[in-house]
């Protein structure tokens, strides 16, 4: 047993390059910005709705730039993975609709990137009642295994 323990270290040592991926250290992953929108255009590029209401029969993004999520590093290259679920809720808090994996995130640069930024959107129907609701979204670091969940609340008039 000590032997392949000493083989192991030993092994690990002289084939550094061995891991496929590292992670570099992230802070606690939040959201720097998180608005309803109108339209998105691109990164920064957006008209805000900060009512967070919408009409029926209209289209609702919401438009975040994430922060402090996990870098994964392979070879020169610096990568994130993030995964990200909806689901819309009462503001009792029961749970009315829940979609995994709206969207993923899986991209690769040569510098460690500080944040990243993605919009989703929902086409509110014609026939959804009228109220306030709880959207809440949950992003998974794949690179971290943590996940940063937040919600927020939306009219539908």
């Amino acid at each position: 047993m000590f032997t392949v323990l000493i083989l192991c270290i030993f092994l690990g040592l002289a084939c550094p390059n061995f891991a496929l991926a590292e992670s570099v250290e992230a802070d606690a992953m939040h959201f720097p910005v998180a608005e309803w929108a109108y339209e998105v255009r691109g990164e920064g590029d957006y008209d805000p709705n900060l009512s967070g209401e919408f009409s029926r029969g209209e289209r609702g993004y919401a438009y975040l730039e994430v922060a402090g999520f996990g870098v994964g590093q392979e070879g020169k290259f610096f990568f994130l993975d993030l995964t990200v679920d909806v689901a819309l809720e009462t503001t009792g808090g029961l749970r009315l609709f829940t979609q995994k994996d709206v969207l993923e995130l899986e991209e690769w640069y040569l510098d460690p990137p500080a944040t990243t930024w993605f919009y989703i959107w929902v086409d509110i129907p014609w026939w959804a009642p009228g109220g306030t609701y709880k959207t809440v979204i949950t992003v998974h670091d794949g690179v971290t295994g943590l996940s940063l969940e937040e919600s927020r609340e939306i009219v539908v008039r």
